[in-house]
């Protein structure tokens, strides 16, 4: 008897996840279709465009700088 409720559990386990991945209403589904990465992406370029301007910007003050030093 034991031998035949393995053998149920064997089978029924795959089939059971294989079934909830076909739903529609996969909270996982549900959760990636909530998350809208283009104003993420967005925010990151722009952040990214900010830095980098803030960085050339103080290298361009040390290049003045030393071009005065120089001169």
């Amino acid at each position: 008897m034991k031998a035949k409720l393995y053998r149920l559990a064997l089978v029924a386990g795959p089939a059971a996840t294989l079934s909830l991945a076909a739903r529609a209403d996969n909270p996982m589904t549900e959760i990636f279709a909530a998350v809208d990465l283009s104003t993420v992406a967005t925010f990151v370029g722009a952040t990214g465009v900010l830095i980098i301007g803030i960085a050339m910007a103080f290298k361009g003050i040390g290049l003045s700088k030393r071009a005065v030093k120089m001169a």
